[in-house]
């Protein structure tokens, strides 16, 4: 009997692995950011959001965060980071209640956004449902 259970949990722990990996893994991550407004999905603790943005020539860029009318963001602890096409930090933005904004002379090329947070205590609730918007000048 103890040997069918640790067989049993052998073989499931090896099946599930690659299940649990990729768990909390959105449709967001690797979006293109565009103007107006982009869907950003629900924050889960541990698993940012990953965006890209690409500019043809030189750019005022404008991104905020807002959520969706009826959730909640007064828990909800947001932080975003743009990086350059080589990694290096342009912005990086840490709010409490959820809104942030990133405003930022930017020159052509290609660029990475970050958003991460917590679900503030209420694990994958919808209540903390976002979305961006980009104004690009």
């Amino acid at each position: 009997m103890k040997i069918k259970f640790a067989l049993a949990v052998a073989i499931i722990s090896i099946v599930a692995t690659p299940a649990f990996a990729s768990f909390g893994h959105t449709e967001s991550q690797g979006r293109q950011l565009t103007e107006g407004i982009t869907s950003g999905g629900i924050l889960t603790s541990g698993f940012p959001h990953e965006y890209a943005l690409s500019l043809n020539e030189s750019s005022e860029v404008k991104i905020a965060s807002d959520h969706f009318p009826g959730s909640s963001s007064l828990t909800l602890g947001m932080k975003a980071k743009l990086m350059n096409d080589s990694g290096k930090t342009i912005a990086e933005v840490d709010s409490f209640n959820g809104d942030f904004t990133i405003d930022e002379k930017l020159e052509k090329g290609e660029y990475r956004l970050m958003v991460s947070g917590d679900s503030g205590g209420l694990g994958d609730s919808d209540m903390h449902q976002y979305s961006l918007h980009v104004d690009i000048q």
